[in-house]
């Protein structure tokens, strides 16, 4: 069977249960590549691993990240879910459109995160500009808010249901990985970033922040390999060179 490898990523989880109930939707499609991003509760208390009910490993191998973007680094592509529509976000697809996307990107070799939203406020728009695709989780809308453990438990066993119909009729493939990487572009992003804010290019101050997110979104957004980066080092470093 297709070996399938995404990240999850709990962002800003509140609750040790929902933590070890996470693990435990996930372990029962056969994934563990889990990350913790700032949680509020420890994610190897008793409470947790009663209820990881037996996917204790997930939860002993979990990574946890003070931020978003540091949990994305190493990644090449990342989604994210939300059962709310989202003020200018325009590529949003649903849970069997997004799995596709995903499961499509893990067999050509593509390391791919999905961001899931913590319990009090779900994800923020600076989190959500990291992703490229929006998986919107089709939900009563006048009670769209969905457990995160559910949430999980869904988008598993949506992939779970790629790998076991297209693996009668595919098989792995190993694709050397030449698409950028998130902590790659972020050093690009940085790099323009410093050299606009000499040119006092962020004006007026109060918009700087907004205006440096939405040019990140832009960047991220992009489909760049690791050549592509390096050729705009290339170009950036061209413009900004003395005379």
């Amino acid at each position: 069977m297709q070996k399938l490898n995404p990240v999850f990523i709990l962002v800003n989880p509140q609750m040790a249960e929902n933590i070890g109930a996470a693990a435990r939707a996930m372990l029962n499609f056969g994934f563990l590549n889990l990350r913790l991003v700032s949680p509020r509760e420890n994610h190897l208390s008793d409470r947790a691993l009663a209820m990881a009910a037996g996917a204790g490993r997930v939860l002993d191998q979990a990574q946890v990240f003070k931020n978003v973007a540091d949990a994305c680094k190493d990644l090449n592509e990342v989604l994210a879910t939300s059962a709310r529509d989202r003020y200018k976000y325009k590529d949003v697809v649903d849970p069997i459109m997004g799995c596709d996307t995903i499961f499509q990107s893990c067999i050509s070799g593509v390391k791919v995160g999905i961001l899931f939203g913590g319990e009090r406020a779900g994800l923020s728009n600076e989190d959500l500009f990291l992703a490229k695709r929006l998986i919107r989780i089709p939900s009563n809308p006048m009670f769209s808010s969905l457990n995160l453990a559910q949430s999980v438990l869904l988008i598993s066993y949506q992939l779970n249901v790629f790998s076991l119909e297209k693996n009668k009729e595919s098989s792995q493939i190993d694709v050397p990985i030449t698409k950028a990487n998130y902590e790659e572009m972020q050093a690009f992003a940085m790099r323009l970033e410093n050299e606009l804010d000499k040119k006092k290019f962020f004006y007026p101050e109060g918009k700087k922040k907004r205006m440096k997110t939405r040019l990140r979104k832009l960047i991220y957004g992009l489909e760049l390999s690791k050549e592509d980066v390096k050729i705009f080092h290339g170009v950036l470093k061209a413009l900004i060179k003395k005379k």
